[in-house]
């Protein structure tokens, strides 16, 4: 018998002589590549030579194990950039950096793919020699001679076993060739196999990248042409800005030169009592059935405002709709509220001298302390920072409506809720440097902010929502809370009345300075002066060819600026179209009593 010693011994040698043999079977048929030109093969001990090859192929194995993980991270790293084109899909301002750094970060991944394309082209090299090995050692172990059992034991052997003994050294022989071959040839289809999936992963990224590739490029073409959109819509604002403002400037100078009466009307009857709401909410108010029919008046959205930053009533109809402070901020000044670290103790209050911030803070009867929550902090911040303002220009700040209006009793027993509000947003201000602006009711419309609602407007203004009684009102008496109607207690125009407006009109275009001085309310008794009758006013007009006996309908158009751009009056010599501004002067020149429109943006309305 052979021993247990033996046997191993021999495997051993079996392992070493196949693993030699089959190297040297590559370093044949391989002269000229790779393998050929490695250093091993001026190793004259077999065993040794086998060694430094394996350790050889080791080191090159190495070199691409690594594959399939930086396909993943290249995967990965197309999804992010894949995401990233659709959020800028989102955007509305992407700048050029933005797009450049994107198309960066597509080009590394590019070439990062390339090279391991490379990489994997030149282990496809080395597999076609492997490859070759492997079919070599099939063939080679397919052809080899193997003696049968009665050969093997009739064969006379150089060692001098017996045949019993040389059959069972042939078995073992047999078995650690065939073992070794076998871990040869499944080695290599599992490196096989690997660099198939790696290929075909690598052709699929290479694919998917040229796709996102060309999406990126469609998305930076829509980019561009929402970018020239948002451009061409940015020179019209630009230009119906510049036309607004030179129509204002031309309306200031012709106001300029109107006589002192005539100034003061419109002072009286424009109206800028009710800038803010005030510590405590006005009563509702109900317009006056007309006394006769067919009947007109004007209606304002808004009262007296300056088009600015924060409507008081659309707040309160936001945090009405569940709408908390930092959301009411961010729609009406475009911006976020930030901690501010450098607030004075003392503030400079105009009556007063210097008082504690916090208090002064506390006496801002700016809103009814019975609003909602949200509403309150929001106005508190806005408060704020409207101080702060003051406070870093080094002005002392007024207590009226021309800055915020401050109740010094308030300051000492501020109420519960209100002065909630105040500690809840301590050291809380509008960012971005904003001077914190606010109204009461801007008729659903804000300069730099556009339409306040949440819906079609009017009808689903914030403002209305909330119950201004400012936001949609027709005007005849002297304030708010006044009674006083100069013997008109309605806001309503008879058809008549309607014409001499629009008569007036004509005589403004068309008319002498001195005929223009003439343009009055009738009702001398609240106004004096010396106005046309409307007979007068007739005749000055048909003396330009243009009178005008009665208005029998009206309507208006509302420009998206936010202001009534025509009026249209349909008359017995046809329709009229009529700027809105030169109208809303003329109207309120001419009215009787109180009559007024309040607001750039107005209404008229027609009972029958």
């Amino acid at each position: 018998m052979i021993s247990t010693v033996l046997v191993k011994k021999i495997a051993s040698v079996v392992r070493h002589t196949i693993v030699a043999v089959c190297l040297m079977i590559a370093i044949a048929d391989f002269s000229t590549n790779t393998l050929a030109g490695d250093p091993c093969k001026n190793i004259q001990d077999l065993d040794d030579r086998a060694d430094c090859y394996a350790e050889q192929i080791e080191k090159k194995e190495e070199e691409y194990q690594s594959t399939s993980s930086k396909l993943e991270q290249i995967r990965a790293t197309k999804n992010e950039i894949s995401q990233k084109i659709n959020d800028l899909l989102n955007q509305l301002n992407v700048t050029q950096a933005e797009i450049d750094d994107l198309q960066d970060e597509i080009t590394k991944v590019k070439t990062q793919l390339d090279e391991i394309n490379a990489k994997l082209t030149d282990r496809k090299d080395s597999l076609a020699e492997k490859i070759s090995l492997r079919n070599k050692v099939l063939r080679t172990y397919a052809k080899r001679h193997l003696l049968n059992d009665i050969e093997t034991l009739l064969a006379s052997n150089p060692l001098g076993l017996t045949g019993f003994q040389f059959a069972t050294l042939s078995q073992a022989f047999n078995a650690a060739v065939t073992d070794e071959t076998v871990k040869i040839i499944s080695g290599l289809n599992s490196e096989i196999d690997t660099y198939e999936k790696d290929k075909a992963e690598g052709e699929k990224l290479k694919k998917e990248l040229e796709e996102t590739q060309n999406e990126f490029l469609a998305v930076k073409s829509r980019l561009d042409a929402r970018k020239n959109t948002a451009q061409s819509e940015l020179r019209d604002v630009t230009a119906k800005e510049t036309t607004y403002q030179n129509r204002l400037q031309n309306l200031e100078k012709e106001i300029s030169e109107l006589s002192e009466k005539q100034q003061s009307i419109l002072k009286q009857k424009y109206g800028d009592e009710y800038g803010s709401v005030g510590d405590y909410e006005p009563p509702s108010a109900k317009t006056p059935d007309p006394p006769f029919k067919p009947a007109y008046a004007a209606f304002s959205y808004g009262a007296y405002t300056h088009y600015k930053g924060m409507s008081q009533y659309g707040a309160k109809g936001r945090a009405e709709a569940g709408k908390n402070y930092k959301e009411i901020i961010k729609f009406y000044y475009k911006t976020d509220v930030k901690e501010q670290s450098d607030f004075p103790d003392k503030l400079c209050v105009e009556g007063y001298g210097n008082m504690d911030f916090q208090k002064y803070l506390y006496g801002i009867a700016e809103m009814p302390s019975d609003w909602p929550e949200e509403a309150l902090k929001a106005q508190a911040i806005a408060a704020r920072s409207y101080a702060y303002r003051y406070y870093k220009k080094g002005s002392c700040i007024c207590t009226t409506q021309n800055c915020q209006v401050f109740s010094k009793s308030k300051s000492e027993n501020p109420p519960s809720r209100w002065k909630k509000a105040v500690d809840d947003t301590k050291d809380k201000i509008v960012s971005n440097d904003v001077v914190a602006y606010y109204s009461s009711t801007t008729g659903g419309y804000i300069e730099n902010v556009g339409w306040d609602t949440y819906g079609s407007w009017p009808g689903n203004a914030y403002e209305k929502k909330a119950g201004s009684p400012w936001f949609y009102k027709a005007w005849y008496t002297k304030s708010y809370s006044s009674n006083d109607n100069c013997d008109h207690p309605h806001p309503w125009l008879s058809e008549k009345e309607m014409a001499d407006i629009l008569n007036a009109y004509v005589v403004w275009n068309k008319g002498t300075n001195s005929e223009r001085d003439h343009i009055s309310p009738v009702t001398t008794s609240c106004w004096g002066g010396d106005p046309y009758s409307m007979d007068e006013m007739a005749e000055k007009a048909d003396k330009y060819g243009e009178k005008y006996s009665k208005v029998t309908s009206v309507d208006v158009d509302i420009s998206n600026g936010g202001y009534t751009s025509k009026v249209i009056l349909d008359t017995d010599k046809g329709t009229v179209t009529l700027s809105g501004d030169t109208f809303k002067t003329v109207f309120n020149l001419r009215a009787p009593g109180y009559i007024a429109i309040r607001s750039r943006l107005f209404d008229l309305e027609k009972r029958n």
